[in-house]
């Protein structure tokens, strides 16, 4: 049962670390785009999605942890994945706290990556908008520029539009 214990906790440790990074590479993320740093941002972005692909795994190894301790601790839901706090409630004093305090930090600091994501989700779609409202600038120009010659008459150029150009 011990060993089953100190794997969660290892595990939960490391899941903990992994979503601090991630939350780390979301407030960077979110600096890049106030800068206006592409380059940056594109690093961070790769970085955000090593980060992901690693708490996935971490995940994985963290519900056969909470599979087996669950079986200790609590036979009669073998099979079940119990909650960090039902396992804590279950375990033994020297492994309750340790349980209670890394459900609590990971709490946190999921929340803080749900509300960086949801930062940089709407500043997304500010910039998105702001795109969109350039290149409806862009397709409105090939209809008429509006140039007037010297005689104060609109004169006739040539209308070539982007698509037109490229074609």
């Amino acid at each position: 049962m011990a060993d089953a214990l100190e794997n969660v906790i290892q595990v939960l440790n490391e899941q903990l670390r992994f979503y601090r990074d991630l939350a780390a590479v979301l407030e960077n993320k979110l600096d890049a785009m106030r800068h206006y740093d592409a380059t940056r941002l594109e690093a961070l972005s790769q970085a955000e999605q090593r980060l992901i692909e690693a708490i996935k795994h971490v995940e994985k190894k963290r519900n056969e942890a909470v599979r087996r301790a669950t079986g200790h601790l609590l036979p009669q839901r073998q099979g079940e994945l119990a909650s960090a706090r039902e396992l804590a409630q279950a375990a033994p004093p020297p492994f309750r706290e340790k349980l209670s305090v890394l459900a609590s930090l990971l709490r946190e600091v999921a929340e803080k990556v749900q509300r960086l994501n949801q930062i940089g989700a709407l500043a997304t779609q500010k910039i998105m908008g702001h795109f969109d409202h350039i290149f409806r600038i862009i397709a409105q120009s090939g209809r008429d520029i509006g140039l007037y010659g010297r005689a104060g008459k609109k004169t006739l150029l040539e209308q070539n539009r982007i698509v037109d150009a490229i074609a």
